[in-house]
């Protein structure tokens, strides 16, 4: 087994030498057969360091406390340095709204990624080559993608998961010393316990190497997940437009590309989806439309552009006396208004984002946009309201309503998305502007 986890550990994890790892070390016989492989290994691997952690969750009584003590002595034998938080998780999860399950889950990684930030070091889980079976068995039963499928990761973050490729019955051939979390046993107490008490015996009655049937599934999974995530790069780059993604482009994708596709385009807008939500924004790139998912984000597909909208603090009117040398924040972008030298400047490129300091007086504002907001094209001297130009810019309704303007009353002087107006751009004898600078995703 040791050759099984050293080969994860450098292939898979990535692991090398003078790294440092804390083992989540619960006392169970995963994370202490972790541990003791850990500790073998790292006579191989010149400098590696190893670190333990325990979290105490209160939830068992004397149980909890048994499990922290024998984690102590574990430690103490070992010589390893051993790091324990103690949280009453079930006062804290009221406290929070949230269930017992998702409060100890959040509490240890929470803990994890502090250990991880001040030691700099990789965190060690002990899930197992089980684990990754229940999960995909329970991503089935809830609805998943062929991501999904892969199951649990090697690599997250700063978690590295050294024993996939080891089963739970491999792991408890070694006949070290552990403890067992009499919750484990209890099918009613999470539906996971279910899949690992009834349902996977039963499989393993079916055929015996589902172990092993499963291993090989999985690798051919993941080549695959891998191929298609560096297949959709190209992809979302030919889609890539100002607002969002080409719709057309999308959907000419190959069905799996596509879904792959917009996977990647909701993650990388910070939100999440089932595939359920994947086979609707799939619908509405031909319809146009709005799919709501999870936790505040709405994808749209409008004049031909499919994007991902977050619920966020637009709706907020803003009005500001225009100073220059000023920074603030709005609707999660930075914004600094800074004068300017035009004559040390290149004219051509400061266009767009400065308007001239001659043109500026004491009604200037920067602010959301108005009603009645009107704004002159410079080379054309055409003027247009400023909603009537935005909508022909083919700017979308929720980034019109969050852009921000430089106006004298109701004559936009600057727009964000289109830059400097007949009044307020700056000319060639210019001598100083106001440069707007844009941060965004502040």
């Amino acid at each position: 087994m040791n050759n099984s986890v050293y080969r994860t550990l450098i292939n898979k994890c990535g692991v090398k030498d003078g790294d440092r790892i804390v083992v989540a070390l619960s006392g169970g016989a995963d994370s202490v057969t972790l541990l003791n492989v850990l500790l073998e290994i790292k006579k191989e691997l010149t400098g590696l360091e190893i670190f333990a952690a325990h979290v105490n969750h209160n939830l068992r009584g004397e149980e909890s406390q048994r499990d922290e003590d024998f984690v102590r002595e574990l430690c103490k034998e070992k010589g390893v340095e051993l790091f324990v938080y103690s949280a009453y998780v079930s006062t804290l999860a009221k406290e929070r709204g949230q269930s017992i399950e998702l409060c100890a889950r959040e509490v240890r990684y929470e803990f994890f990624s502090e250990l991880a930030e001040s030691l700099k070091a990789k965190v060690a889980t002990a899930h197992t080559l089980s684990d990754a079976e229940e999960t995909m068995l329970y991503n089935i039963c809830r609805g998943t993608t062929l991501h999904g499928l892969c199951s649990i990761p090697y690599v997250r973050d700063y978690i590295i998961r050294p024993l996939l490729d080891v089963s739970r019955e491999q792991v408890e051939d070694n006949n070290l010393s552990y403890v067992q979390d009499s919750t484990n046993f209890d099918e009613d107490m999470c539906k996971r316990n279910k899949l690992r008490l009834s349902v996977i015996p039963q499989l393993k009655i079916v055929n015996e190497g589902f172990d092993s049937n499963f291993y090989r599934l999985r690798e051919d999974l993941l080549l695959l997940d891998d191929f298609m995530k560096e297949s959709i790069n190209s992809a979302l780059e030919d889609a890539k437009c100002e607002f969002g993604y080409n719709a057309k482009v999308l959907s000419k994708l190959h069905p799996a590309l596509r879904r792959y596709a917009l996977m990647s385009i909701i993650k990388k807008a910070g939100a999440s989806a089932e595939n359920t939500h994947i086979i609707l924004c799939e619908n509405i790139l031909s319809s146009g439309g709005a799919v709501e998912l999870p936790s505040g984000f709405t994808a749209i597909c409008t004049q031909g552009v499919f994007r991902i909208k977050q619920k966020a603090d637009s709706d907020l009117d803003l009005c500001l006396k225009l100073c220059a040398d000023t920074e603030f924040t709005y609707n999660g972008k930075k914004y600094s208004i800074e004068k300017v030298d035009l004559r040390d400047k290149v004219y051509k490129k400061l266009a767009s984002c400065c308007i001239s300091c001659d043109k500026i007086n004491d009604d200037v504002c920067i602010r959301t946009r108005l009603e009645g907001d009107t704004f002159t094209i410079p080379n054309r001297k055409v003027t247009k309201p400023l909603r009537k130009l935005q909508n022909e810019m083919k700017i979308p309704k929720e980034v019109r309503s969050a852009s921000l303007v430089i106006a004298d009353g109701t004559t936009v002087l600057w727009a964000e998305h289109i830059g400097a107006s007949l009044q307020g751009k700056c000319e060639r004898d210019t001598k100083e502007g106001i440069l707007i600078r844009i941060e965004a995703d502040v």
